[in-house]
């Protein structure tokens, strides 16, 4: 019999009986030992991919202008990033439950690298647009593969630390990009359009290192059951089958989507529009700059200690004190006057908006079935870009409306409600 592939040993070796019955022995789960190796790489990975990613995000913007373009024209190259994920992160949640993880680790890091080096290439607003939106497609690739590894390598009482983690390392991720992709325009002094061509090769080399761990997680689970089929005893028939939108009929489920939805809502739109916020109260750009830093640093510390959080208060608790505490927050933003006022709100609100991201990525996996766990994370993922492309033109309409407290009570309203639809279920346990 001709040696397996890659793919057939994480189904276990073959096994032929006395009645000459064929059967597959499952594989084995990976040691302790090695699931910590393979966590730590993956969470290196992710904060190196976050880096990348909002160290390039910015310098888009800045290659627009370059070229001649726009507002408009900067604002539809950022959304080509975001809408093929709303089309795509079902199927490739699909694809991750049928036990193809290690190919979208590699390929979504090959993307990783490639995808700033077109970008530096490029020199025309149509083709930022495209390379951008591929780009994008990466960047969901392994988000996708990335929690489906979490969910693999976790003991059920540990997916909240875990995915506590791996939220930390996107903050960490989140808080080194812009300062790296700063620090090389600035120590530039050529034109603008050559400027961003050296900041997106320095994103690309920096890439490489999250590829290289991507690989490494790839060598150490090779062959274990964290990269079989999420159902390996059903065969790759049975993982991955079932409606997406027929998970939604699970109402914890269902609810989960839309508090990651109100939560990557509220951050989106407090980076958009603080800044708007602080031109209006006379704030200079760079103290505008620290109060949102000051937001994510303590977003990445919250989530080091989700696990202790959740352990003495319970998951659902945590999740409605924590948008509650936002909801009076982001009303508080709209009637604060001064600096420290403000930067107290900031660190309020990096306590608490932190917690939604891995809360319910925990929450997606318990409610949802084994053979269907990556695709559920992938459907929360829907709703996140959902959210990233609706919530600022909701906001935007609401500003002309209202003015500049509009995005600040959109993001209440939705973070008020998020906490509401928790209620029902805290009073039923």
């Amino acid at each position: 019999m001709p040696p397996a592939g890659p793919a057939r040993r994480c189904r276990g070796p073959v096994t032929r009986d006395d009645a000459g019955v064929t059967t597959r022995a499952p594989a084995a789960s990976p040691q302790r030992h090695v699931r910590r190796r393979a966590l730590a790489l993956l969470l290196i990975g992710t904060a190196v991919v976050h880096t990348t990613m909002f160290l390039a995000k910015p310098i888009v913007s800045y290659r627009v202008l370059a070229l001649g373009g726009s507002e408009f024209d900067v604002g539809a190259v950022a959304a080509a990033s975001a809408l093929l994920p709303i089309f795509l992160a079902i199927p490739m949640g699909r694809f991750s439950d049928r036990g193809r993880v290690p190919v979208l680790l590699i390929s979504g890091g090959i993307v990783l690298v490639a995808g700033p080096i077109g970008l530096a290439n490029v020199e025309s607003l149509l083709g930022v647009g495209l390379v951008n939106a591929a780009y994008g497609f990466g960047l969901l690739a392994l988000m996708v593969a990335g929690q489906a590894v979490v969910v693999a390598l976790s003991e059920p009482g540990e997916y909240d630390r875990n995915f506590g983690w791996f939220t930390a390392s996107a903050s960490l991720g989140q808080m080194l990009g812009p300062l790296l992709g700063g620090w090389v325009m600035g120590a530039s002094s050529g034109p603008l359009l050559a400027d961003t061509t050296t900041a997106f090769l320095t994103g690309s080399g920096v890439a490489m290192g999250a590829l290289l761990a991507y690989g490494l997680v790839v060598v150490v689970l090779r062959g274990s059951a964290a990269f079989g089929p999420s159902m390996p005893d059903r065969g790759h028939d049975g993982a991955g089958r079932g409606s997406a939108l027929a998970l939604l009929r699970n109402r914890q489920l269902a609810v989960a989507v839309f508090v990651s939805f109100a939560f990557i809502s509220g951050v989106d739109l407090l980076i958009a529009y603080l800044p708007v916020f602080g031109e209006h109260a006379g704030l200079s750009p760079s103290l505008v700059g620290a109060m949102l830093a000051i937001r994510a640093g303590l977003s990445f510390v919250t989530r080091l200690f989700l696990d202790a959080l959740v352990r003495l208060a319970g998951r659902l608790m945590v999740i409605l004190v924590s948008a509650a505490v936002a909801t009076a927050t982001m009303l508080a933003i709209v009637v604060s006057s001064g600096p420290f006022m403000l930067g107290t709100l900031m660190v309020l609100l990096g306590l608490t908006l932190g917690l939604g991201q891995p809360l319910t990525m925990t929450w997606v996996v318990e409610q949802a079935p084994q053979q269907l766990r990556a695709t559920a994370l992938a459907l929360r993922i829907t709703g996140n870009r959902v959210a990233q492309t609706t919530a600022p033109a909701l906001a935007g309409g609401l500003s002309g409306l209202i003015g500049v407290a509009g995005p600040f009570v959109l993001a209440a309203v939705l973070l008020g409600a998020a906490g509401a639809s928790v209620v029902p279920f805290l009073r039923s346990r």
